[in-house]
């Protein structure tokens, strides 16, 4: 387990996800991946365009969807404003948006 990793079992599970977001929106993949855990399980919505079940692990988290926001959306944004916690469970409520690229 990275020291990273053990930092984040220390702070509110909210304030981890809120983080999680923040380096989002700056773009910041290194600490987006530093508060994913080594078998974060990921599951997108079933009609978000990415949804393809769940991936397990960060890499596949970058592989299946960061990098394909990146090469398809312009000024892509996601913004958390509600949170459901249950123990260290984090359900994230909000909104995303951006750009198509293909159809502007």
């Amino acid at each position: 387990m990275s020291d990273q990793h053990s930092a984040n079992l220390h702070h509110n599970p909210v304030d981890v996800v809120r983080g999680f977001y923040a380096a989002l929106g700056r773009g910041d993949v290194p600490a987006v991946i530093a508060l994913l855990d080594d078998q974060v399980q990921w599951t997108e919505a079933e009609r978000f365009p990415y949804y393809s079940g769940t991936w397990v692990g960060p890499q596949a988290v970058v592989d299946n969807l960061l990098k394909r926001l990146a090469a398809d959306w312009d000024n892509f944004t996601a913004i958390a404003d509600d949170f459901i916690v249950q123990d260290t469970r984090v359900v994230s409520l909000g909104t995303y948006a951006g750009t198509y690229k293909k159809t502007g």
